[in-house]
């Protein structure tokens, strides 16, 4: 079967909880299951904060993905596993850029953010890379302690992980895993792109 990813975007109410954005990405993942002729019902997926959600009817190879911010959430079905993580700039980010530029584990990432065009936009690249790729290593039963334990140089081309990014408006996307083709299908169309290690 060739590897495929369907994403949903959407935005929540105003003021809408965690609690909230996890309802409503369980919602998503239960409509994208529906379109593939699969009945996922509501409250069968797995409790909040128990990792990537999971249901009983949801036959293999497919697996659910999620992730939201500051109202926007992301929920996606794939036939293999990925890591997806989805952040939106804030202004306090921006103030202590070069603070957390320093936490970022590899020189030549940070080096890359500093001398980028967009610096800000450059950090965020970096940042839900090394989320998406903790998802992924989650997914395969490997967790690494932080999220910060992840290595962008394990990207292609150098490494075994292809990685795709979206970014617009102070929003960014990205995506990893282990398949190099991966056939992305979202809604709304996302122009969403293949990324390589940074640097």
């Amino acid at each position: 079967m060739k590897a495929h990813l369907e994403l949903i975007l959407a935005q929540a109410p105003p003021g809408s909880s965690g609690a909230c954005l996890s309802r409503l990405g369980r919602e998503m993942l239960s409509r994208l299951a529906a379109r593939r002729g699969l009945d996922c019902p509501l409250a069968d997926w797995s409790p909040r904060g128990q990792g990537a959600p999971r249901h009983p009817s949801l036959p293999m190879p497919w697996r659910a993905c999620l992730s939201h911010r500051d109202g926007r959430v992301v929920a996606g079905l794939a036939t293999v596993p990925v890591g997806i993580d989805l952040e939106h700039a804030r202004p306090r980010h921006g103030a202590r850029l070069a603070e957390l530029v320093d936490l970022l584990p590899e020189a030549r990432v940070r080096r890359a953010i500093l001398e980028a065009a967009s610096p800000l936009g450059a950090f965020y690249r970096a940042w839900t890379l090394h989320e998406a790729l903790f998802k992924l290593d989650s997914l395969a039963g490997r967790p690494p302690g932080s999220v910060l334990e992840t290595r962008l140089s394990r990207l292609l081309p150098g490494g075994g992980v292809q990685a795709w990014q979206w970014q617009h408006d102070g929003w960014t996307l990205s995506i990893c895993s282990h398949q190099r083709r991966l056939c992305i299908r979202s809604l709304p169309r996302l122009a969403i792109t293949p990324e390589t290690v940074m640097g």
